[in-house]
């Protein structure tokens, strides 16, 4: 008998915490944030107390009650008039889902990919649990952690800071480094020298106690592992399979087929199919929704729109969509325009390069944008040293603006004040709005845009074509399951797993939808 637990994914997009038991192995497929939960909670100045710890976290339901799987030094004794972790952990026993994992091996969390709601949450996982993943996922984990701003707790994921009382608030202990967690690598890629330094670079003065990436990876503590790369809107994305007791339990991840990397995926069903797997947890984000746009089509798309503005092209796409990256490359080679992307950008293409230095070349003429700043960080400086030459400051492009195409986001659009550009496109190649905060997002986004003359194009609401998701439809997943025929199929990572269960009527295939915190068993 094996035993499957939700702790995330079920009901909700994203927050996949899927925990796995055969016998004395246990393993979490992802550990990820769960932003639907977040967000009824908390938004973007109203956050958890990383102060407080654990505490806030479990209170909102925003990390499973699973005593015994998180840091210790996350616990904040005292809280509540009540000394010593174990009573911390009496306040949350008396959820249904509480559980007590003390003295219980975790093997390890076989991530997926490098997005934050499939990996976010490992930041609050005990450091000596390993994390299993591609080397792509690793470096783009890392250089995300290593350039990101945020003092959130939720961005720990390659290496955190050990935190002690000072009073009653959890402070980074003083003159301590970085510690490091356990990668374990899968797929066999094995890492130059160049790309083993780069993971054990600290992105600051202090110090970062990270091992060398462990490899390679054909089990996770006694069960046969087998991992299958895929086509996702990042880069290194795995789907999984774990060898039970009572047979192959498989996971897929994130994954579509209509991007460059789509036979990948297609190669997964196949493999699946030959594994005969007794379970299969299966992504269903756009269960219900048929044919959507492809990485082709949304090329062509923002092509079109890039050789009709007169003027400066912006470019707005999802962060760590390479792939998209490279599409806008493209079109300004054709266009006979220089591609001009952020300091944050280049430094994931430095890590990506090398994992994957098979990757089509970018480099070329790209441009790095200098923003105006007074302090930057040990990585941007070191980013400044090694491409000095390719530096561009607002001031350098006011001339000739038509010129360039320039990869900014929402959150870069401040910098449309030093270009001051009057016309041009502003090219939005990224997802329509998932709740009421990105809805306000999109409406300050237009007010940009327009206030600078930019026409906007591909917007969500309006103008299709632009933005290829990072999901296959719900069709292609139906047909996918009949492919791999798992004698279970559980449904997650959807709003809508009755989509799977009517779908699938009369294919022999036991649609299993979870419930949070529940077990489901499987086998005899």
């Amino acid at each position: 008998m094996i035993a499957l637990t939700c702790y995330g994914g079920v009901g909700e997009i994203g927050g996949n915490k899927l925990l796995l038991e055969d016998g004395e192995s246990r393993l979490f497929f992802d550990f990820g944030t769960s932003y639907g939960q977040r967000y009824r909670y908390f938004e973007e100045y109203l956050k958890p107390r990383t102060g407080a710890g654990l505490l806030d976290y479990l209170e909102m339901g925003l990390l499973p009650p699973l005593r015994g799987l998180y840091r210790e030094d996350l616990i904040p004794s005292g809280q509540r008039g009540l000394p010593g972790e174990a009573a911390f952990w009496q306040t949350f026993s008396a959820s249904p889902a509480y559980r007590d994992l003390q003295g219980q091996e975790i093997h390890g969390v076989l991530l997926s990919h490098a997005h934050l709601d499939h990996s976010g949450a490992i930041s609050f996982l005990r450091g000596d649990i390993p994390v299993y993943t591609t080397l792509t996922t690793a470096f783009t984990a890392k250089a995300i952690q290593d350039t990101g701003k945020s003092s959130d707790l939720d961005g720990e994921i390659c290496y955190f800071s050990r935190r002690s009382l000072e009073g009653d608030y959890l402070s980074p202990e003083r003159g301590s480094g970085y510690q490091g967690r356990p990668f374990v690598i899968v797929g066999g890629q094995a890492p130059s020298p160049e790309a083993a330094l780069f993971w054990r670079q600290s992105p600051s003065t202090k110090a970062l106690h990270l091992d060398r990436a462990q490899l390679p990876a054909n089990q996770i503590g006694r069960l046969p592992l087998r991992a299958f790369p895929l086509d996702h809107s990042v880069l290194g994305a795995a789907g999984y399979a774990v060898e039970t007791s009572q047979g192959w339990v498989a996971y897929s991840g994130d994954l579509r087929l209509h991007g460059a990397r789509g036979q990948r995926s297609r190669d997964f069903a196949a493999g699946l199919a030959a594994l005969r797997p007794l379970a299969f947890l299966c992504e269903g984000t756009r269960a219900g929704e048929g044919p959507g746009v492809t990485e082709e089509e949304a090329f062509r798309s923002c092509l079109a729109a890039a050789r009709e503005a007169k003027g400066m092209v912006v470019a707005d796409f999802g962060a760590r969509n390479v792939e998209r990256l490279f599409s806008f490359a493209a079109i300004a080679a054709e266009t006979k325009r220089r591609l001009v992307i952020t300091p944050r950008d280049a430094y994931l293409l430095e890590a990506l390069y090398l994992a994957e230095p098979e990757l089509p070349g970018l480099w070329g003429d790209v441009l790095i944008y200098q923003e105006r700043r007074g302090k930057r960080d040990k990585w941007e400086k070191g980013l400044w040293e090694r491409h000095a030459g390719r530096a561009i400051r607002a001031e350098d492009m006011r001339g000739d603006l038509g010129r360039f195409i320039l990869c900014f986001s929402f959150w870069d659009v401040n910098e449309l004040i030093d270009l001051a550009p009057r016309g041009g496109a502003y090219i939005y190649s990224s997802t329509e709005a998932h709740n009421e905060e990105q809805a306000l997002d999109l409406r300050r986004l237009e007010n940009w845009v327009g206030h600078f003359g930019l026409a906007l194009r591909g917007h969500p609401e309006r103008e299709r074509g632009f933005h290829a998701s990072g999901h296959a439809s719900g069709e292609e997943l139906l047909a996918l399951i009949r492919q791999v025929r798992p004698h279970y199929l559980v449904p997650i990572h959807t709003e809508h797993p009755e989509y799977f269960a009517a779908g699938l009527a009369g294919t022999g295939i036991e649609v299993s939808p979870p419930e949070y915190g529940r077990r489901l068993a499987f086998g005899g």
